[in-house]
């Protein structure tokens, strides 16, 4: 009972489906304010030959704006090549800041590796503010109580 319920619905939908799409047809067959199709640009009633006036003057305007076009790519090709020696110099400027980057922390290590080897072997105490202090010692290499 319900598949014959689904069937006469299903037919019902379809026929109104046909018939909405056999009205549209026909009004498209029957109308007659249409426009001619076109594949040129521009207006359709206007017949251009290619010996008349108008069209030498389109030609020529055409051609105008390409050449214009060719030369702003000209400058805008200029403009990448400045941009890109400026990259250029920017990258050695950056390369030759990461030589002395790398030179100055290699003078820091030795001179960290130094101040250790001075307090390992007694010369120099480094307090914890930071402060350095040399001890006193005894002209023949003594202690502090001149022994």
């Amino acid at each position: 009972m319900k598949r014959l319920q689904a069937l006469i619905a299903a037919a019902i939908i379809a026929g109104l489906i046909g018939l909405g799409m056999l009205a549209i047809g026909v009004n498209a067959a029957l109308n007659s304010n249409t426009v001619a199709v076109s594949n040129a640009p521009g207006d359709p009633a206007v017949d251009v030959s290619a010996d008349s006036p108008q069209a030498q003057a389109q030609v020529k305007q055409l051609q105008d704006l390409i050449a214009q076009y060719q030369s702003r790519e000209k400058q805008y090709q200029a403009q990448v090549t400045q941009y890109q020696n400026r990259e250029q110099q920017y990258q050695a400027q950056l390369n030759q800041a990461k030589a002395q980057i790398d030179q100055a922390s290699a003078q820091l290590q030795a001179y960290q590796q130094l101040m250790i080897q001075l307090q390992r072997s007694g010369l120099i105490r480094i307090n914890s503010d930071g402060s350095i202090q040399v001890p006193r010692r005894g002209f023949f290499g003594g202690d502090d109580n001149g022994g």
